[in-house]
């Protein structure tokens, strides 16, 4: 099974249809190397879009993901006034970002076939929920949310 982008998937062992790639460098993460994960690889119409949208993610780059800021503050400052973790040393907005660690990525699709790239994160304000960045197509940030399985509030 292979990825035009990332080259050769391996099954990942716990689900059948999920194939993971090898470590592969992210530009918007300064080029932190992240496995992929796509959920059904061995359909064609899915891999061929969902290689497209890693495409167009992998087109991001660190001043993008500065744009993207105030989305992942909001939770930040949400999770912080519901009184679920202490306050961050935070002088601006932008250093939100020192506390976020990607981990890996996955690339659904859902039953109206749209496609979300999904970064799963973990994050020092929300340790047992960590943060999920979910960007419709690869191209806009649209969430940043605990990981609760849905790709739209």
């Amino acid at each position: 099974m292979n990825s035009k982008i990332v080259g050769q998937l391996h099954p990942s062992g716990f689900d059948p249809d999920l194939y993971i790639s090898q470590l592969f460098e992210i530009p918007y993460f300064d080029n932190k190397k992240l496995t992929i994960g796509f959920v059904e690889a061995t359909h064609q119409p899915y891999l061929k879009t969902a290689d497209k949208v890693l495409q167009d993610f992998l087109q991001l780059k660190p001043n993008d993901r500065i744009n993207d800021t105030a989305c992942v503050y909001k939770y930040y400052f949400n999770t912080l006034k519901n009184g679920y973790t202490k306050p961050l040393d935070i002088a601006a907005s932008e250093d939100i970002w020192k506390f976020v660690d990607p981990t890996d990525i996955i690339i659904h699709w859902d039953e109206n076939a749209e496609f979300y790239l999904c970064v799963s994160c973990n994050c020092d304000w929300e340790q047992e929920h960590g943060l999920q960045l979910v960007f419709k197509d690869g191209t806009t940030l649209t969430r940043a949310s605990g990981h609760d399985g849905h790709f739209r509030d």
